[in-house]
């Protein structure tokens, strides 16, 4: 047997080095689609298609579990639909299954009650019906809505209350101009509007302009970052809107920056230094104001004019605050969001389910040109895009760098990743490929069907009281599986995670199969089988799942009975082994480090560690090979090159092969 095990080892190693042609394949992997969801929508054509996982077809929304034709304006189906205060009428819904030709799903119309308009036609007087109120500008330059106001410019600051909404007090707006850019203070609020930017009023002894400064003194130093529509970033100035201070030119060192030589700006009217390095990689700055609201300068030491020689001056760098907020806390020129990443399911604020949190609901940051895509968070966007690669600085201590705006763009799609709730498409939800945690998402998560409380399932939270989620599986973003598979609220007889077993057992669980990629829904058995905690002779911990082992660790050895099947071999506990590098050999398919695989040259594919297994890089699929099975339906891997594990004289690294057809 030894002998004939070295020679499949070694006619693999002169396949790898081109001397032997490329094998055939001799155990192709089962390609068997599986289904990703517990259930199917009914598709017949004679009756309305179900939707129990809230999934329909293109012009179709899912309502109560039936597929209806999608609304549109100010349609409806039920009053939720509608604004605060009006109702839906007129609306005919079918239910899930219903014959076609005795019921048609007819979208109603959102209706504010009587003594209340419903168009600008039942108002007089120039007035416009605006959520269900006649309302006109009180003078020129006020609005309660954009078409109010002249071209180019957009209504601001409106609070219109519904009607008959008595614990709501309207406010009128201002026309100015689109976007964030301004044309007046009458835009800022309490601030004022200065180069075209919405600007803090300048505190005592600074000034923003000659007319903040008394006595016959003058504004020394300042710089405004003009703000053009559609260009409202302060990335293309050497420094954003930074005050000056009032003084006398004779008592300064520099009046402006045109004082100063090139390269060099005028910083206080206290003297000339380097313009700050902007690059997100260096963040240099001076003052506060050079990096912009919400960030702090650090480190910085500004000499000035009688500094003397003993002064050493210093440039520092931008730091990223958190500012806790309310809807109107913030400072002038900033506005409060809820970031997305801080949405959970349904809603709930992280800080619901983890009381430890340190993040704020809410946070400050700078407002952005929403007419250019730009955005903070999914309200932002309009026509069901969502908000998509923002990254907003939640850490209390602070962040190096900057917050950053997404841009709206299309929701995820089923089973592609995401990286907030509210990135996916209607009907899904962004889950954790750790079963074990809804919030806040991590890395790894891809966009899922919303289970039914109660009864379908991906984690425990998904359960009530005194139920565990079983039979559950997320193939995480990116990952090798293929599949998912949504669990079902059991009584806890089976696990999935160390929750379902109290506190004296763990899940003992076997994922050995769920990472093979070769196997199927039907093929791998879902879930585990609560065990007590187990040590060695010595007194040494023992592992159940590869868990409880940590990070850069993984538990070898370990043999658990699916829950759903009748082993003659008992189950055996393993032990915590360090995950193996790059071409070291791996006897199992959770052995090697993250970005690795375990793949076998002597079966060609990953599909089960055997004693030839060694960790390779993980590859494009369809593209770059190592086994047959990184490649699709009628091709094959030529060309991968992998030392075979304990080939003592085969040291090259492994090297990734093509995809050809399989003739």
């Amino acid at each position: 047997m030894v002998a004939m095990r070295s020679v499949v080892v070694m006619m693999f190693v002169l396949a790898a080095c081109g001397g032997g042609g490329d094998a055939a394949d001799t155990s192709a992997p089962d390609t068997t689609a599986p289904p990703t969801d517990t259930s199917v929508p009914d598709t017949s054509a004679t009756t309305v298609s179900c939707c129990p996982l809230g999934n329909c077809g293109v012009g179709l929304e899912c309502v109560s579990g039936a597929c209806l034709p999608k609304t549109t304006g100010d349609q409806c189906y039920y009053d939720g639909e509608c604004p605060s205060g009006a109702t839906c009428e007129g609306a005919t819904r079918c239910g899930c299954g219903a014959e076609l030709a005795s019921c048609t799903a007819t979208p109603g119309t959102c209706h504010y009650p009587t003594g209340c308009c419903n168009g600008d036609g039942d108002c007089s007087g120039g007035a416009a019906c605006i959520a269900g109120q006649c309302r006109a500008p009180s003078d020129a330059g006020t609005c309660w809505r954009d078409d109010q106001c002249q071209s180019g410019e957009s209504c601001d600051g409106a609070v219109a209350c519904a009607c008959g909404d008595t614990s709501c007090t309207a406010v009128i707006g201002h026309c100015g101009a689109a976007g964030i850019c301004c044309s007046s203070d009458a835009e800022c609020g309490a601030g004022v509007c200065r180069a075209g930017r919405c600007l803090a009023h300048a505190a005592s002894g600074a000034c923003w302009g000659d007319d903040d400064c008394q006595g016959g003194e003058t504004c020394l130093g300042e710089s405004l970052c003009t703000c053009a529509p559609g260009h409202s970033s302060d990335a293309s100035c050497v420094v954003p809107s930074t005050p000056g201070r009032c003084g006398v030119a004779a008592d300064v060192c520099c009046t402006d920056d045109t004082s100063c030589g090139d390269g060099k700006i005028c910083v206080d009217g206290k003297g000339c230094v380097k313009a700050p390095n902007r690059a997100p990689s260096r963040d240099e700055c001076w003052v506060d104001a050079h990096c912009g609201l919400g960030r702090t300068c650090k480190g910085a030491s500004l000499c000035g004019c009688d500094g003397g020689p003993e002064c050493v001056e210093k440039i520092g760098k931008c730091t990223t605050d958190v500012i806790a907020c309310d809807s109107g806390t913030c400072p002038v020129g900033m506005r409060c969001i809820a970031p997305d990443a801080l949405v959970c399911v349904d809603d709930l604020p992280v800080a619901t389910l983890d009381e430890t949190s340190l993040y704020p609901q809410h946070v400050c940051v700078t407002d952005v040109d929403r007419v250019n895509g730009a955005c903070w968070q999914t309200s932002d966007c309009t026509g069901g895009l969502r908000c998509g690669a923002e990254e907003v600085c939640v850490d209390a201590d602070g962040c190096d760098r900057p917050n950053v705006p997404g841009q709206c763009r299309m929701p995820v799609e089923l089973r592609n990743c995401c990286d907030a709730h509210n990135d996916c498409e209607p009907g899904l939800e962004c889950r954790n490929s750790d079963a074990s945690l809804t919030c806040p998402i991590g890395e790894g998560a891809v966009c899922l069907p919303k289970p039914e409380l109660g009864e379908s399932c991906w984690n425990l939270y998904d359960c009530p009281a005194g139920k565990t989620c079983q039979q559950t599986m997320i193939c995480g973003c990116n990952g090798k599986c293929r599949w998912n598979h949504m669990g079902v609220c059991l009584e806890p007889t089976f696990c999935d995670t160390d929750l379902d077993c109290g506190s004296d057992s763990v899940c003992a669980h076997d994922t050995e199969c769920i990472l093979s990629p070769c196997t199927t829904q039907s093929t791998c058995p879902i879930g585990g089988r609560c065990q007590l905690e187990a040590v060695d002779e010595d007194g040494n911990k023992l592992c159940w799942n590869t868990e409880e082992c940590g990070a850069g660790m993984y538990c070898d050895g370990l043999r658990v009975c699916p829950a759903d099947r009748t082993c003659v071999a008992p189950d055996v506990p393993g032990r915590c082994a360090p995950r193996a590098a790059l071409g070291e050999c791996c006897s199992s398919l959770r052995g090697c480090e993250p970005g690795l695989r375990c793949v076998s040259p002597t079966q060609r594919n990953g599909c089960r560690a055997d004693f030839s297994s060694v960790c390779v890089p993980a590859v494009t699929f369809g593209s770059d090979c190592y086994g047959d099975d990184d490649c699709d339906s009628g091709q094959r891997c030529s060309g991968a090159v992998i030392c075979p594990c304990g080939v003592e004289d085969c040291t090259s690294p492994p090297q990734p092969g093509q995809c050809i057809l399989d003739n």
